[in-house]
């Protein structure tokens, strides 16, 4: 049974993202010399090379690329077992629950009543690679997200509405329909994969407007007449000073989806999750 060093799986990760040797030494804090010799050395213990100069730099050979997908896990699994480890000595073994500052009170909701859980807040941009490596057991995830390696069910579906600078020419309507916001930007998100730029964007060829990071820069824009933004009617934006909330037709909803690792195997998660659904029934 091959025996690899866990460290030489990590270079080999580091060169195939950096695309050239040096990046990844610069990366790693090592020199280019050794870390060269960590991936022959790896290259032999596998028996078939891993990387080959192409045009775009070094890239991994198909034989590198099945192991890059199979490092790249194992590294998940090491990092979420010292986690786990660490937590456990250091006498916290809860289920840690993630979400977004726009859902503290569901989370709180959640984790209030389900004893040896807590709540953690979680930077949306990160917050998948956190539940991926073991920061958190469980996310609570608005909207669209990297589904690669989790599982997920849905808790809430919201309608969602337009926010509007209070100036608009049509912050006054009961409700608007498609035609009526042809051509007018919207808010995205800075990270947004194409798919989820795709659901924020509301419709098809709705023009991209201004990225933002929080929730904060997306309601400064909308206020300063920059953009509109599409929101699930279940956030507390109404009562924000200068902005409007006006349903749309035929806008699609946004789904509140408890996430977990597919490969989770703990009975305290499984018991989270039906708790989650008896709490916050979908219909």
């Amino acid at each position: 049974m091959s025996d690899l060093d866990l460290r030489r799986l990590r270079y080999l990760v580091a060169v195939a993202d950096e695309g050239a040797i040096t990046a990844a030494a610069e990366r790693l804090e090592m020199t280019q010399p050794a870390l060269s010799r960590a991936i022959r050395a790896l290259e032999a213990e596998v028996g078939v090379p891993l990387l080959v100069r192409g045009h775009r730099g070094v890239e991994p050979t198909e034989a590198g690329r099945v192991l890059l997908d199979e490092a790249r896990e194992i590294d998940r699994r090491v990092t979420r077992a010292v986690g786990r480890a660490r937590r456990v000595a250091a006498g916290d073994d809860r289920l840690r629950v993630s979400a977004r500052g726009c859902d503290v009170a569901v989370v709180e909701r959640l984790t209030r009543e389900f004893e040896g859980s807590t709540a953690v807040v979680a930077d949306w941009r990160t917050q998948t690679d956190g539940l991926r490596t073991g920061e958190a057991d469980l996310a609570l995830i608005r909207g669209g997200f990297d589904r690669r390696g989790l599982d997920s069910d849905v808790l809430a579906v919201e309608p969602r509405v337009a926010l509007l600078p209070e100036g608009h020419a049509l912050a006054g309507r009961d409700v608007l329909d498609r035609d009526d916001l042809a051509g007018v930007p919207v808010v995205v998100w800075a990270t947004d994969q194409p798919a989820e730029r795709e659901f924020w964007l509301g419709f098809p060829g709705s023009v991209a407007g201004p990225e933002v990071n929080d929730m904060l820069q997306l309601l400064a824009v909308v206020r300063l007449g920059r953009a509109v933004a599409f929101v699930s009617s279940a956030l507390p934006v109404a009562a924000q000073p200068g902005v409007v909330v006006v349903p749309v037709n035929d806008l699609s909803p946004a789904e509140l989806r408890l996430a977990w690792r597919e490969d989770e195997r703990s009975p305290a998660v499984a018991r989270f999750v039906r708790h989650a659904a008896a709490v916050l029934p979908t219909g």
